[in-house]
């Protein structure tokens, strides 16, 4: 007689996966003194995130709001996911803005965002750089980042705002920071973002 195979009973547990996202902004002097840091968790990802997901999982055409509120068709052959924007590039990459207005889900933009130059209250944006991902325990993790220097002559205040547009253009993710931001003339903001996944 054929005896049945018994089957290995899965034992349920409370773990579960965990994506996060989190920044660093540090600011610093034109002789490189840190003058600020701030670390905290991020409020997004905005619904174009998982819109440019789906676009991609789907593999088919679909409209996305762009950074400037239109709405055009997006194919999963665009490079709809890159931020690696060269110097002097802010159409995307990683910004920095005035806006205060606190993040929702259907944010498409930065409030009020800096621009590129040496005019008031704009940055020379530097490339955006990359680490590669890198595990650690059940953790594995990478980040973005990208230095804006302040060539304008005087003192930009007030930055309130960060986030990252992704090539196409869209806004991937969006934070309000805790309090205004100052870089003094010949210094640098830095923004730095973590994506984190843990099992």
């Amino acid at each position: 007689m054929k005896q049945e195979k018994k089957q290995k009973q899965v034992q349920p547990t409370s773990r579960k996966v965990e994506e996060s996202l989190s920044y660093t902004v540090e600011v610093r002097d034109k002789d490189g003194r840190v003058l600020r840091h701030i670390s905290a968790p991020s409020r997004s990802y905005v619904e174009q995130w998982n819109q440019l997901m789906n676009v991609m999982a789907s593999h088919a055409n679909k409209t996305v709001k762009t950074t400037s509120g239109t709405d055009p068709s997006r194919s999963p052959a665009d490079s709809i996911f890159a931020c690696n924007a060269p110097i002097g590039n802010v159409l995307y990459g990683l910004r920095v803005g005035k806006g205060t207005t606190a993040v929702a889900i259907d944010d498409y933009a930065l409030g009020d965002p800096l621009g590129e130059g040496t005019e008031t209250d704009e940055f020379n944006h530097q490339a955006v750089t990359f680490t590669e991902p890198s595990v650690a325990g059940s953790t594995c993790s990478f980040t973005i980042k990208r230095i804006m220097i302040n060539n304008s002559g005087s003192t930009i205040t007030g930055i309130k705002e960060i986030g990252c547009y992704t090539w196409g253009y869209f806004l991937g993710f969006r934070d309000v920071l805790p309090g205004g931001v100052t870089v003094p003339d010949g210094g640098s903001i830095t923004v730095t973002y973590t994506i984190k996944v843990t099992v």
